[in-house]
């Protein structure tokens, strides 16, 4: 029931957000160094994430559990989603700027610097760690351990999904799939349903993006059922291409520094060098998606929860 309703109203909050974003601007800023082929999506409704959190949170509180722990997975989610929204909006700022003549440093695609974001990002998973150590959820046993791991974890999985948000519909469908790992969970539920209806409109050709505010958001969701459901050490596997996302970003930052500037990859993210090896969006999602079926089915078994 909370999934059917998550999806309905998934349907009605992004698809009137389409409309709304596309009468007040908010086009999304492509990045001139990008893939050439991405150009063409400047000026694509951004901030979407939005529409399907909102919608998600509703499912969830109207159909319940109303608990601590839902409470709690919320929380975190819509903190990391205000910090990817106010950087997406900063982005819009800069751009309004811009085409006002005025002249900046920095690129209009970019919003809030990158180690500003970062620490927030570990603000929120420390702030959750906690919580959650608190609320007796233990991995280690010891508590300055547990809120280290789980802080770790939140932050690190904020970055992995919004690194893996560049493809249209890869976030989305690689979140989608990862969230059947967490079965049972009425607030993965609720994402999961939001998030069908988001792919309803972020299939290539995409009409709307997330932005910074739904994959982030995600980031901290996944991390967050990872922590509560016990699961966490598994996390890995079960998001592993948000893990190799961020891995390939640091692997070619690590790679240029050291020789000087050359590339590792043709591009990272990784899901960028694909593209430039000749794969479409679509093979890429759907190759990622694959991928990310299969660890959710090796995390099942790893942990015993599948088959039910």
């Amino acid at each position: 029931m909370t999934l059917v309703l998550a999806t309905v109203l998934g349907l009605l909050a992004t698809g009137s957000f389409v409309q709304l974003a596309r009468t007040r601007g908010w086009g999304k800023v492509v990045r001139d160094t990008g893939p050439a082929s991405h150009l063409s999506k400047a000026g694509t409704p951004t901030m979407g994430g939005v529409a399907f959190l909102l919608a998600a949170a509703a499912a969830v509180l109207v159909t319940g559990p109303r608990d601590q722990t839902t409470v709690a997975l919320i929380l975190v989610t819509l903190a990391a989603a205000l910090l990817g929204l106010y950087d997406d909006m900063a982005s819009l700022a800069r751009k309004r700027r811009k085409l006002e003549g005025e002249t900046e440093e920095v690129d209009a695609s970019t919003g809030l610097l990158a180690r500003y974001r970062i620490l927030g990002h570990f603000v929120i998973g420390a702030g959750f760690g906690v919580w959650a150590v608190n609320a007796g959820f233990r991995t280690f046993g010891d508590p300055l351990l547990d809120i280290a791991l789980y802080t770790v974890a939140v932050a690190g999985s904020i970055n992995g999904f919004n690194f893996t948000d560049g493809v249209d519909g890869l976030a989305a469908g690689v979140t989608a799939v990862v969230l059947l790992f967490f079965v049972g969970s009425p607030f993965a539920a609720a994402l999961l349903g939001a998030l069908v209806a988001f792919l309803w409109y972020n299939s290539h050709p995409a009409r709307v993006f997330m932005g910074g505010a739904g994959s982030e958001a995600l980031g901290a969701a996944v991390a967050g059922l990872a922590i509560t459901s016990g699961t966490v050490l598994v996390l890995p596997l079960v998001a592993l291409i948000p893990v190799l996302e961020v891995v390939s970003v640091i692997l070619q930052v690590a790679y240029f520094r050291a020789t000087g500037g050359k590339r590792l990859f043709r591009m990272a993210p990784i899901h960028h060098h694909f593209e430039l090896a000749g794969l479409s969006e679509q093979q890429v999602a759907m190759r990622f998606w694959i991928v990310t079926a299969l660890c959710v089915a090796l995390g099942l078994v790893a942990t015993g929860r599948w088959p039910w």
